[in-house]
């Protein structure tokens, strides 16, 4: 069944249906990085089909998040948060996964690239660094698809510290205004995937602690997909999760939260 829609979905997008622009081809950094996802993520399936690819998730309903988690081999293991942040408390038991730097990290390690550096020397580090950080703050982020590669990080300061890894745009993986009507002024905008805030973990995970009977607390995000370059308070049809302070699009059922980088103090984009 999976491979006939697959099929359909090729066939569409081939067609023309994904318009003019050229569509997403196969990347090992994108094989790895998109294992960790859930199963039937829509962006994902988009990237099968297109490419031929058959990149299976590891975890069925994708990899949570867990401050300070950097070990793979600890992974979906009950930890116990060893600090207190917004949405952890020290000496409490969450199911682990990685952090941010933690999931970027792993996906340099499995593909042979260099381990980057932490996030605050990656911004601040200017004089060591002038080759890495690519000078794009002027450029218009419908036009940014025109200089980044796959593999290009955003690292930027909020509250605290993130960062994501660009994996192209909307309009890479055959979305159209057609598809996403809500989205059609957004479809070259930066996309990016990050183990960060997604309130849509916070419900699957809740089921899942429950049960499996598991003496731990629920997590409020994981590896998923953002969408970066909007103001948040100018923007049409978006949502907000409250409880998490997170904005997001529905892209068809998918919640595609967006990293607001007019709120943050300080960011860069950075090629290794």
């Amino acid at each position: 069944m999976k491979k006939g829609l697959a099929l359909l979905l090729l066939t569409a997008l081939l067609s023309g249906v994904a318009g003019a622009n050229a569509l997403v081809a196969q990347n090992i950094l994108l094989d790895t990085a998109f294992s960790m996802l859930e199963t039937g993520n829509p962006i994902l399936e988009r990237y099968n089909a297109i490419t031929g690819s058959d990149i299976q998730v590891r975890y069925e309903l994708g990899l949570p998040y867990f401050f300070g988690g950097k070990k793979s081999s600890l992974l979906m293991t009950i930890g116990t948060a060893q600090e207190t942040t917004r949405n952890y408390r020290q000496g409490d038991r969450y199911i682990y996964g990685f952090d941010c730097s933690g999931y970027t990290n792993w996906i340099n390690a499995q593909t042979g690239r260099p381990k980057h550096d932490t996030l605050e020397y990656m911004i601040t580090k200017w004089f060591d660094y002038r080759d890495n950080q690519l000078p794009l703050k002027e450029v218009p982020y419908d036009q940014l698809r025109e200089y980044l590669q796959v593999g290009d990080y955003l690292v930027g300061k909020i509250r605290g510290r993130h960062i994501l890894m660009y994996v192209g745009t909307l309009a890479d993986y055959g979305y159209t205004a057609e598809d996403v009507p809500e989205l059609a002024e957004y479809l070259d905008y930066p996309l990016l995937i990050n183990c960060g805030s997604n309130p849509a973990y916070r419900e699957r995970y809740a089921k899942y602690i429950e049960e499996n009977n598991l003496r731990c607390n629920t997590t409020s995000g994981g590896v998923c997909f953002s969408i970066v370059g909007m103001h948040v308070e100018e923007a049409a049809h978006i949502y907000q999760d409250t409880k998490e302070n997170t904005y997001y699009f529905d892209l068809n059922g998918y919640m595609l939260t967006i990293y607001d980088i007019y709120d943050t103090t300080s960011y860069v984009w950075f090629r290794l």
